[in-house]
């Protein structure tokens, strides 16, 4: 049995109603975090006004099953983007050739640095991203340990980009200054299996 993960990407309160519909195609759960969707104009930012709510469906779905759960999500009232990537969830993984043409870039950063990253993938060629609020697993005695100063709160910032970007935008992030110290923060890419916007 092969496995993958749909995340949604929607406004706040539209998670349910994404959820309810997976549910129906035969999705059998999932997990939704709050996040923030980032300013698109330079306007916008400076009257705090581009941020929006937004909340972010994680769902371990079966591979047989993705097509048709992706299918049920576009068919509801949200605005936002699903996306399929593989998962294992025994500890095997089956690898797929995947030709979407679209490429997930994660980073996961010291809390405050999500806005500068976001900002360098844009001069790269990114459009938008999606910020989570999150915090490492460290403790004092791992900072001691390591001497390096490792911050709990982090952020994870979420960039759907198209393949002949994405490459372009890992190096302007990857290239950055403040996170060439250790601990900073890590970038990664995955390429996603399928790719849909809702409500366009």
């Amino acid at each position: 049995m092969s496995w993958c993960t749909m995340i949604t990407i929607v406004r706040k309160g539209q998670a349910k109603d994404v959820m309810a519909a997976a549910r129906r195609a035969g999705a059998p759960g999932g997990t939704v975090c709050l996040a923030k969707g980032t300013a698109t104009s330079t306007i916008l930012s400076a009257l705090g006004i581009g941020d929006t709510k937004q909340e972010v469906l994680t769902s371990v779905i079966e591979s047989k099953d993705s097509e048709r759960i992706l299918e049920a999500v576009h068919s509801v009232k949200a605005k936002g983007v699903s996306i399929i990537i593989d998962a294992a969830r025994d500890g095997s993984m089956e690898v797929r050739d995947m030709d979407s043409g679209w490429v997930l870039i994660e980073v996961i950063c010291e809390e405050g640095y999500s806005e500068d990253i976001m900002a360098a993938a844009r001069k790269a060629g990114a459009e938008g991203g999606t910020v989570i609020d999150a915090h490492g697993t460290s403790t004092e005695d791992d900072v001691k340990f390591f001497g390096a100063p490792l911050v709990p709160e982090k952020e994870i910032l979420m960039i759907v980009i198209s393949r002949d970007k994405a490459e372009a935008v890992m190096e302007a992030i990857s290239s950055m200054e403040a996170l060439k110290k250790k601990g900073m923060g890590i970038v990664f890419s995955i390429p996603v299996r399928s790719f849909m916007n809702l409500g366009r």
